[in-house]
């Protein structure tokens, strides 16, 4: 799908400065959404545009799910987060981009961590750009390939 955002970036089109990772099928941004007490939020994303776990194949879900895996041990190591929530909407009314993404969100104590979270705000391109490149710093490694 050619004006999905995702797939731009996944396409290597535009916004690579924020690109924590990329392999030829899975990519990881920092979220443009984010939450004050969790700083760090991540999306780990399919190249190729597919809308759903039910409609990815066994390979990429395993590739996409062993990057968040990878995902949640650099949010520890580059945001100093204590755990993490992955959060993966399939198809959910009022979601607006409909291309596959699974979220990490780095889990601090005393987060106040809610769902629905009310005060989400869209996370400066400039904050952005520095957690993919801490993220780069971490995801690294044999793990990635």
């Amino acid at each position: 799908m050619s004006d999905c955002p995702f797939c731009l970036i996944g396409r290597g089109e535009v916004d690579g400065d924020l690109v924590a990772h990329r392999s030829p099928n899975v990519f990881v941004v920092p979220a443009l959404m984010q939450r004050a007490n969790n700083p760090g939020h991540t999306l780990v994303l399919p190249v190729e545009h597919v809308t759903g776990l039910d409609t990815a194949g066994p390979a990429l879900l395993g590739e996409v799910f062993n990057v968040t895996a990878a995902v949640v041990a650099g949010v520890r190591a580059a945001f100093g987060a204590v755990g993490s929530t992955i959060v993966q909407n399939n198809d959910a009314p009022g979601q607006v981009l409909h291309h596959l993404h699974v979220g990490v969100i780095p889990r601090f104590p005393d987060d106040g961590y809610r769902v629905p979270e009310p005060a989400l705000f869209e996370g400066p391109r400039s904050v952005r750009a520095e957690q993919a490149a801490a993220l780069r710093r971490v995801l690294t490694g044999p793990s990635l390939g």
